[in-house]
């Protein structure tokens, strides 16, 4: 699954521009004076103002496995790392994969993730160019079960990892949807509860594209014709 492009909103656009142009130098595809379109690797990440509203969400980018300490000493001069029992380097060996935690201004809990199933060489030095792609949306929903059912009956993707009460990560090594109970779970690392805000993800199964939305606490998807 190819997560081609992520809309979220944000409370301050400002403030969300300069921490993703400035501190990490992401190229900007497109502005406005209500969005900002970033590129991050082969994604897209549009933050959509929503002043009414301080929206959060969970996100991750998958970078080379080989780069997962040079990526964390790159991050250490630019955010606070989260810091788990393990220290500031998660391993998940079910899934061969290590990560690295922060937060961004919006409250946003990002993830540089590297997995050994991916296939991509690091250069000598990390930079913000060896990120591959968005691999990772947050989905809180009240019935995961049901939500996996929405999204595999649409377009396809099975199961990748899950607990059908809380959790259950749908799609594969290139890109996942992480549909949890916004009533039970926490975005790990933090304790910042799941909470359900509008967004959007443009993602390509099977070389069909879908949207999904969150809308109201509403998920849906479907085929772009």
């Amino acid at each position: 699954m190819k997560i081609k492009h992520l809309t979220l909103d944000c409370a301050n656009l400002q403030e969300q521009k300069y921490y993703y142009t400035k501190k990490f130098a992401f190229d900007v595809v497109d502005e406005s004076e209500e969005s900002i379109t970033l590129r991050l690797g082969s994604s897209m990440l549009t933050f959509s103002e929503n002043r009414l509203k301080k929206s959060y969400y969970h996100f991750a980018l998958n970078i080379p496995y080989d780069a997962v300490n040079k990526a964390m000493r790159w991050l250490e001069k630019k955010v606070d790392i989260i810091e788990t029992a393990e220290g500031k380097i998660q391993d998940f060996p079910n899934w061969k994969a290590r990560s690295v935690y922060f937060l961004d201004p919006a409250g946003n809990v990002v993830e540089f993730i590297g997995r050994e199933r991916v296939e991509a060489n690091s250069r000598t030095v990390f930079n913000e160019k060896d990120i591959i792609n968005i691999s990772e949306v947050g989905v809180p929903v009240f019935q995961v079960s049901e939500a996996f059912k929405i999204i595999s009956q649409e377009s396809g993707l099975p199961k990748f990892d899950c607990d059908a009460s809380t959790f259950c990560a749908s799609g594969d090594d290139e890109g996942l949807f992480i549909i949890v109970d916004k009533a039970e779970k926490t975005w790990f690392p933090t304790d910042e509860a799941a909470k359900a805000y509008p967004l959007k993800v443009l993602f390509e199964n099977e070389k069909k594209t879908y949207t999904l939305r969150m809308e109201s606490g509403m998920l849906g998807v479907e085929e772009e014709k």
